[in-house]
């Protein structure tokens, strides 16, 4: 059977979904060429190998493995879509002698063997956090995704490999640190492969998060792990670009994010946000709970309503003419989210890879209490219980600091979620309230500063070689 015949099959079942379907089974159907790329990863070997495909789809990613594998390995595919279950026998019958498609949901099968090769593209879907019985008790997972890959994981003989397709996002954030935590002590983190672009590596399957390949293996740590940091799928993976690491390097803090590089030295000298007494807090008024409360005009008492519509570059701007409500009514005044008269750096919540700076810091100083939507973080010197408005002049520094490029490079390597996590911020690196002090002064916040202007002025005030 040829690569075309199998990415046909593939194809004509992707145009047989409806959209209504894709997104109630949250099916993403893998094209060839990722396929190719994610069957690449395994070590060859020219014994037999048992081969396990969770959530098969189409079938592509375990035909191709069998294909790729030698004469007598044997296929256990597991699909809960009975059409798509059918798809995938009529793939893996023509290139494997041993085959069984198992018409379940995953988490209903109770698998009597272990496996060399698991292979899997599992459905992209937040769930409530729910705990998966482990050979060491339990670990807490939110989306399918992470589920599906402990159980690939605990599926694994000694020895054994695994390669996935999943989203980026559970190198970072609260959400999935026990997964990282159980999976890295679990087994060895041998490859990461980052997709460059969102838009070229599922065209027909409209997935909007930053896709990657993972491979692991059942065996103590590699001392390198090989990182494709802007990887291609239009190419054999072995051509392109990429680095080994050792896994240590890549890691960040006691909630182990993984970065795709190294940190920047440039940056080893600060401490985080945390260790200089600032803290990250998310913006406490959900919207549609407090409709009551909005106000398109200012109202006596009531308090102005800050969202990411008011961020003018590095200034919030209140108020600005929009589709928002820019004022409260003093009615919120015992739902506990005015935040205290003073100055803050306001950090939009979302952004996207594509946009030129991930992190969207913007400079606030109110003389009246105010309101802050929840899709902004604020930095503030309290606690995670008590608001205390920064000093002036480091509300202003930490703002250009996080307007860096050094900083949107930091960004970009433990982030692939369109989410910029309160988390996250925590830990990002962070010059001494005297080094914020000392930038303000020398860039003022209101200036129209360019990117490079920002870049010099701090390169000069920490005496890098290179400002950007």
């Amino acid at each position: 059977m040829t690569s075309k015949t199998i990415a046909q099959i593939r194809n004509e079942a992707a145009a047989s979904l409806s959209p209504e379907r894709q997104q109630q089974w949250e099916q993403f159907l893998t094209p060839m060429p990722i396929a190719e790329q994610a069957v690449s990863l395994f070590t060859p070997t020219d014994k037999p190998v048992r081969i396990l495909d969770l959530g098969s789809g189409s079938g592509i990613l375990s035909a191709v493995t069998a294909r790729r594998s030698t004469r007598g390995s044997s296929v256990v595919a597991i699909e809960q879509d009975a059409d798509l279950a059918q798809v995938s026998e009529s793939s893996l019958r023509q290139v494997c002698e041993d085959v069984t498609v198992i018409n379940k949901s995953v988490f209903e099968v109770l698998l009597d063997t272990q496996f060399d090769r698991v292979i899997l593209n599992p459905p992209y879907k937040k769930i409530s956090p729910t705990v998966i019985a482990t050979s060491n008790g339990g670990v807490k997972v939110t989306n399918l995704y992470t589920a599906f890959l402990v159980t690939a994981i605990q599926a694994l003989d000694e020895g054994g490999e695994c390669v996935a397709i999943i989203p980026r996002s559970w190198m970072n954030g609260d959400y999935f640190k026990d997964f990282r935590k159980w999976m890295l002590n679990e087994c060895s983190l041998d490859v990461l492969a980052v997709y460059r672009s969102r838009q070229e590596h599922f065209k027909d399957m409209n997935i909007l998060q930053e896709i990657m390949l993972v491979k692991v293996s059942k065996r103590p740590q590699t001392k390198k792990v090989s990182v494709y940091a802007e990887a291609m799928p239009v190419a054999p993976l072995e051509s392109q670009p990429h680095e080994s690491v050792a896994l240590k390097a890549l890691l960040m803090g006691r909630d182990r994010i993984v970065r795709i590089q190294p940190q920047d030295p440039r940056l080893s000298g600060f401490g985080t946000i945390s260790d200089q007494g600032l803290w990250v807090s998310t913006g406490k008024l959900v919207w549609f709970r407090n409709r009551d409360v909005l106000s398109a005009v200012e109202r006596p008492k009531g308090h102005p309503l800050y969202w990411s519509d008011n961020q003018n570059g590095m200034m919030m701007v209140h108020p600005v003419e929009c589709d928002r409500e820019q004022w409260v009514t003093d009615g919120v005044d015992s739902r506990n989210v005015i935040l205290p008269a003073g100055s803050y750096c306001m950090v939009n919540r979302f952004s996207a890879k594509e946009q030129s700076r991930r992190i969207h810091a913007s400079y606030l100083c109110s003389s009246v209490g105010f309101v802050a939507d929840n899709k902004l973080n604020y930095v503030h010197q309290g606690t995670s219980r008590r608001t205390v408005p920064l000093d002036d002049k480091v509300a202003c520094g930490l703002t250009l600091w996080m307007s860096s490029s050094v900083i949107d490079e930091w960004y970009r390597q433990i982030s692939g979620s369109t989410q910029v996590n309160a988390t996250d911020l925590r830990q990002m690196p962070c010059p001494t309230k005297a080094q914020l002090t000392a930038l303000a002064d020398s860039l003022p916040i209101d200036a129209d500063a360019s990117q490079s202007h920002i870049d010099e002025t701090i390169g000069r005030l920490f005496s890098w070689v290179q400002a950007s």
